[in-house]
């Protein structure tokens, strides 16, 4: 991770002087080429970046600062970058610049060169390059398979694969399942990987692993493992169904149905993380059950069967590979000081952001009769009964309007019940200071606060919600990247959002303006904001 320019959470923004910064276009993206892409260790290679246009064309009037910096498994001194690791383009670049023999990468592996604006993160460029062996002398490196062993059975229709070579950290990886290609990723840090196949034949299979370089060629691979698919029956269980599959998103609903002999009089599904549940009896051999999985990870099915009054225990014969799904996080409840029979509520998802979302709320915990459909985490509800209790309910949505994921739990908020703030906020004073060679900005602490969201504007403003949030952030110091060689004086607009630990958002009324240009023998940072929230209270009712 990055040197002493580094860019953590938090990054100063610049603005040219106005006439400039009127005429200057911003480029879509970063074009990064290194020449050669596959290089030996400690030999410098020629990095071009260029600044393009989404078509491609270039960006000649550029001038931005670009942050440049190596991803992978590695420590800043194992490698060196161009100019620091922060260079700003100037008129004669025309939008492409090229440091001879400027980067030196001093371990072996895959990495990934990348560039960024540091005014917007969002304009950025990437490169992988293969470092420690050249295409023209390549020794191929054993991989090691660990699970499963040679000549073993499988008894579930999942298969777990371990394995890794040390050698080959950060690297793209196959694996192939009867000579077909099922399974590309990349080696962790270490080298190692996990990775979980379906579509097992029954009988003989047959399993190898291939780890290569940015241009598919085969860096190690491992030997061919032979192993046998044979799914456990024994006359009283006979086999198990999963749907819609093994692998699932976190707050997917699953069936479970399995097939027994017409002796079986019960069944009961039990899972690793905890649950069970009897299951359905369907007809004579059938049985049904379906689980809502909100549990990620690996989770080991097994099953009890009940047959002449006699429990019968099955372990681990199937399995599910649950990943990161949709959940709808902590709700927040927003009352209004003037218009007391309005809410507004928003919430926050963890995982992936769902199509929509079903608001349904009521007056009764147990009867959520009320709903609405929006697209965004937000809702302003109106006209609702001053003094009354209400409950919500938020349900992510697929895009045909069924239930994704997990909702939220049930909160309760009674309309125009105004409450003080647990917080205040008032002249907070935010200054730089330098540590050795990092520069930090530091601001006094405030109590009762939750965490603070830093907003930033490349042009005056004096509305907050055309700002960019940059941070969100607990802590009262903040590293930044710092260029001491910038030719002119550089501003930018912030603006600070406090929330309390009661929940309460505090938005400040100041949006001040940042000298952030550089001053002969130390730099002054001052960034002072007097926060007012006098006149105006914003009510927000927590879970």
């Amino acid at each position: 991770m990055g040197n002493i320019f580094k860019r953590i959470i938090f990054v100063a923004s610049f603005i040219f002087f106005a006439g400039f910064a009127a005429a200057q276009q911003q480029p879509a993206a970063f074009v990064i080429q290194v020449e050669p892409s596959s290089f030996d260790l400690n030999v410098p290679v020629d990095v071009t970046i260029k600044a393009v246009l989404s078509n491609g064309d270039l960006v000649k009037d550029y001038e931005g600062d670009v942050f440049i910096d190596v991803e992978g498994s590695l420590d800043t001194t194992d490698y060196v970058v161009p100019s620091e690791g922060l260079y700003t383009f100037v008129p004669q670049d025309q939008g492409i610049k090229t440091f001879s023999k400027g980067l030196i990468i001093k371990k072996a592996g895959t990495f990934t060169v990348v560039a960024s604006d540091i005014t917007d993160d969002s304009i950025k460029g990437e490169k992988t390059v293969l470092v420690g062996s050249t295409n023209s002398d390549i020794s191929i490196k054993k991989v090691t398979i660990n699970s499963p062993i040679k000549d073993s059975t499988e008894k579930t229709e999942v298969l777990e694969v371990i394995g890794g070579s040390s050698d080959l950290p950060n690297s793209p990886l196959e694996i192939y399942l009867n000579s077909q290609l099922v399974y590309q990723g990349i080696t962790s840090s270490v080298g190692g990987f996990t990775a979980y196949l379906t579509g097992l034949q029954k009988g003989s299979n047959s399993l190898q692993a291939k780890i290569l370089d940015i241009n598919n060629v085969i860096l190690g691979e491992s030997d061919i493992i032979p192993f046998t698919y044979s799914p456990f029956t024994d006359g009283t269980f006979n086999s198990i169904q999963v749907l819609p599959g093994n692998t699932i998103k976190a707050g997917t609903k699953v069936t479970f149905r399995i097939s027994t002999s017409d002796t079986v009089t019960s069944a009961t599904i039990k899972l690793s993380n905890g649950r069970s549940a009897p299951m359905d009896l369907v007809s004579a051999g059938i049985f049904s059950k379906e689980m809502l999985i909100d549990t990620e990870g690996k989770i080991d099915v097994s099953l009890d069967l009940l047959v002449a009054g006699q429990k019968q225990e099955y372990t681990n014969i199937s399995k599910l590979i649950v990943e990161k799904g949709t959940k709808i996080g902590k709700v927040r409840i927003f009352g209004d000081s003037v218009y007391k029979n309005k809410l507004t509520l928003t919430w926050e998802v963890e995982g992936t952001d769902p199509i929509k979302y079903n608001v349904t709320f009521g007056t009764q915990e147990d009867n959520l009769n009320e709903s609405a459909i929006v697209t965004k985490k937000e809702i302003v509800l109106e006209d609702l009964t001053i003094g009354q209790t209400y409950y919500f309910k938020i349900i992510p949505l697929d895009a045909n309007g069924e239930a994704l994921g997990s909702p939220s739990d049930i909160i309760q908020a009674t309309v125009g019940d105004i409450s003080e703030s647990l917080c205040t906020v008032q002249g907070i004073t935010v200054t730089d200071s330098t540590i050795g060679d990092r520069h930090y900005l530091t601001r006094s602490e405030v109590q009762n606060v939750e965490k603070y969201i830093i907003y930033r504007s490349e042009r005056e403003t004096s509305d907050i919600t055309k700002m960019q949030k940059v941070a969100e952030v607990n802590e009262t110091r903040f590293e930044y990247p710092f260029n001491k060689t910038a030719k002119q004086e550089k501003y930018a607009y912030y603006a600070v959002q406090a929330i309390c630990k009661d929940g309460k958002a505090l938005v400040m009324q100041d949006i001040r303006k940042v000298q952030t240009g550089p001053v002969e023998s130390f730099l002054l940072f001052i960034f002072i904001g007097i926060f007012l929230y006098s006149g105006y209270r914003l009510s927000f009712l927590n879970k």
